[in-house]
């Protein structure tokens, strides 16, 4: 197992780290879908259901705009001054004023904006470090209990689907800036039997075994201890797995640190930090190879759906996330407050 470092320029090559190998069924339909996730849907959002796998571009909307805006400025200025913070919504607003449209990639911009903050980024650290330390030292408590409803799975396809559950209920960090650590309470609502589950689109599973190599996107702290469980369930199934997190620091987002701290180095072939949110076509020439080669994609959270969305060019994903905003809320057809596992192709 390899550690890859993206540097801060997209377009250089990538850096090998120091850390060597030895060290470190039938589909349901929509209706009985929505019907087994405990989740009633009509309308707009039935008819999202309905489009199943069909893969769609997801265009910015202007809600973005202010939510990005938001999102950025928050988090990279937690600890700031006040004089700091004038100087970052400055930054950051001249970005958005000359880069947002109608046909703008929000995960590309949002790289553009923390890019051009990086002291902001290194500055805010000390605030989220505890919460990501709680949020890892949570999650090891409860994956005994994850792994034994994951093995109570009578078939693969069944544990795959509990792994792809707790996977996605486990996408619960805030808009805003974190107050504390996460809770995971929807986790914890699924392993002990409660409604409503994450709502399951398309062949999810068939997706999984059809694949044999496998880009992982995670993204945030703690709940890449469930990811963990979900790549094990890919490797049963003889697939290889690469690992995408963030290069730290960024907010609460994974890092090596936290990945490594569940040992999934273990259980992938490589591990590859990026700046900001993985984008085809803008990586270095290592991961672009590695993505390219994939036959499937895994991506976690909002960030990733808005980066990857409608831009894979045929190859299979797996999106696994909250719905946390409207325009998403739209374009998957599911109330904001779901959790989803949804397959494109």
């Amino acid at each position: 197992m390899n550690l890859w470092t993206l540097r801060p320029d997209p377009s250089t090559a990538l850096r090998p780290g120091a850390c060597p190998r030895s060290e470190r069924s039938t589909e349901l339909t929509p209706k009985s879908r929505a019907e087994g996730s405990g989740l009633t849907l009509s309308g707009a959002s039935l008819r999202g259901y309905l489009k199943g796998g069909r893969r769609t571009i997801l265009q910015a909307n202007l809600e973005c705009a202010p939510c990005i805006l938001k999102w950025v400025y928050e988090r990279a200025g937690i600890l700031a001054t006040e004089k700091g913070r004038f100087q970052l919504v400055r930054r950051i607003s001249q970005i958005l004023a000359s880069e947002f449209h109608r046909g703008t990639n929000v995960g590309a911009l949002s790289n553009r904006m923390t890019d051009s903050i990086s002291e902001y980024l290194s500055s805010s650290a000390n605030y989220y470090r505890d919460i990501k330390r709680r949020n890892n030292q949570r999650v090891r408590q409860l994956l005994p209990s994850a792994k034994k409803y994951i093995e109570k799975g009578r078939t693969p396809q069944e544990r795959f689907k509990r792994a792809c559950r707790l996977a996605s209920a486990s996408n619960v960090a805030p808009m805003t800036v974190p107050g504390e650590a996460f809770r995971f309470q929807e986790a914890i609502n699924i392993l002990k039997g409660k409604n409503p589950f994450p709502v399951l689109i398309g062949d999810v599973f068939g997706a999984a075994r059809r694949a044999t190599r496998i880009l992982y996107l995670t993204d945030n702290a703690g709940e890449v201890g469930f990811d963990s469980l979900l790549i094990a369930t890919l490797r049963e199934m003889d697939a290889t797995v690469n690992l995408v997190v963030k290069k730290d620091p960024f907010f609460e987002d994974a890092t090596i640190q936290d990945a490594l701290s569940f040992s999934i180095d273990k259980l992938v072939d490589d591990i590859f930090t990026v700046n900001g949110f993985f984008i085809p076509g803008n990586s270095t020439s290592l991961l672009s190879d590695i993505f390219k080669k994939s036959d499937l994609v895994i991506a976690k959270g909002t960030g990733n759906y808005e980066a990857l969305k409608g831009k894979l060019r045929g190859k299979r994903v797996i999106y696994l996330l909250k719905v946390k905003c409207n325009p998403i809320s739209t374009d998957i057809g599911a109330p904001v407050g779901t959790f989803v596992v949804k397959v494109e192709k």
